[in-house]
Parts: structure tokens; C-alpha cells; sequence
């Protein structure tokens, strides 16, 4: 569902957010090992933005949400993804949300990256710290997941800010090439993943 405070944002963007998505291959792994983590490999795009004024109102934002989708456990009893390579920013396909989002005064761009990365097993709970994508932005920090099981989900679990701290946690099922939100009234993120290869 999306929260109330995101409808003008939505709003502003939404045309862009109906562009069909096209995903480049990656390149020929040179090992067998390499080989079969590019068969489990996916493309994923973020682009994490922040509200320019706090959240205001008589709630807690502060407060640590109840993670949503996670369950009650994360990083867990299994190896994490592997980031095979970054995207150069020409291979980026945001490109034009990421700019209408920069010039929209009520919020400011974090981070717009993307990469090629493996998915660990649906329900293991399993990521990676932002730095591994080459995320990098002050007062920033957590981890994202990407899970294969019958469906494939991404999710989130940042921190924004040292006083107050607002957190972000869920983990969502995502559709190949389209764009989705985790969103939190501090700030949020917009995903998409795509597949590396046409026939999957």
C-alpha cells in the first residue's frame, strides 16, 4: 500500500515509472564458478532519497518499525549474495527518475546505483551492507537483500540520521522491470530488478 505521504511524489513521477525496461546481458563469465553464479545473477537498480524536512505529527517516526516481510529474523544461516559487478551510470535506467527526483524540491537524492548481483535462498535473510553496491551517503547505513524462492523479493533494512534515527525495514516481492517503493515518511527507496538474461 502506498502511504499518503508519497502520493505527491508519486504523482510527479508517475508517467516515467510506465516506461518499459530493457536489461542489458552481462558479460561471459570466464570461470565455471563465475558461469554459475551469472545463471543466479540479477540486475537491480536503487535510487534511496530522503525528505528535505523531517516527518512532523504526533507519531514516533523515530520509533523502529515493525519489519515488514522480514519476519522476526534477518541475516541469518546462509552465505550472503555476491556483487558480480557495478553498473556504469550510462547503464543506468532511472536515469530520468532519479533527475525528476533531484528536482523536486521536497526531497533529496542519496545514492543512485546499480550492480549485478547473485540472490540467496527465499526465507534466509541473508545481505550485504550498502558499501558492498557502492552506496555511500552521510548518516546513512543497513543492508539490502535479494531472495529467490518461487518469487523473487528485495528488501531493506536502513537507518537514516544519528538523532533522530529513522529506520526502514521490509521485504517486498518485486516483477521483473518494473519500479517499486519501500517507503518510510523520513525516506525511501525506489528498485527495480531485472533479469541478466532475455529467457529467464
Amino acid at each position: 500500500m502506498i502511504k499518503r505521504h508519497l502520493l505527491p511524489l508519486l504523482a510527479l513521477f508517475a508517467p516515467l515509472m510506465l516506461q518499459a525496461a530493457e536489461a542489458p546481458a552481462t558479460a561471459p563469465a570466464s570461470s565455471a564458478a563465475a558461469a554459475a553464479a551469472a545463471r543466479n545473477a540479477y540486475r537491480v537498480e536503487v535510487i534511496i532519497f530522503r525528505q528535505a524536512q523531517p516527518p512532523t505529527g504526533s507519531e514516533d517516526y523515530s520509533a523502529e518499525p515493525e519489519s515488514r516481510g522480514f519476519g522476526d529474523r534477518r541475516d541469518v544461516s546462509e552465505a550472503p549474495p555476491t556483487v558480480l559487478r557495478q553498473l556504469e551510470d550510462s547503464d543506468l535506467q532511472m536515469n530520468a527518475i532519479a533527475q525528476k527526483l533531484r528536482n523536486n524540491g521536497s526531497v533529496h537524492v542519496l545514492a543512485h546505483k546499480g550492480w549485478i548481483q547473485t540472490a540467496t535462498t527465499w526465507g534466509r535473510h541473508a545481505g550485504l551492507p550498502l558499501e558492498a553496491f557502492g552506496i555511500a551517503a552521510p548518516d546513512l547505513r543497513g543492508t539490502l537483500y535479494l531472495e529467490r524462492g518461487d518469487l523473487l523479493h528485495f528488501g531493506a533494512f536502513l537507518q537514516l540520521g544519528t538523532g533522530p534515527v529513522y529506520t526502514l525495514s521490509e521485504l517486498r516481492k518485486v516483477r521483473f522491470n518494473e519500479k517499486h517503493f519501500l517507503d518510510h515518511p523520513a525516506f525511501g527507496v525506489v528498485v527495480m530488478v531485472s533479469p541478466t538474461r532475455p529467457d529467464r
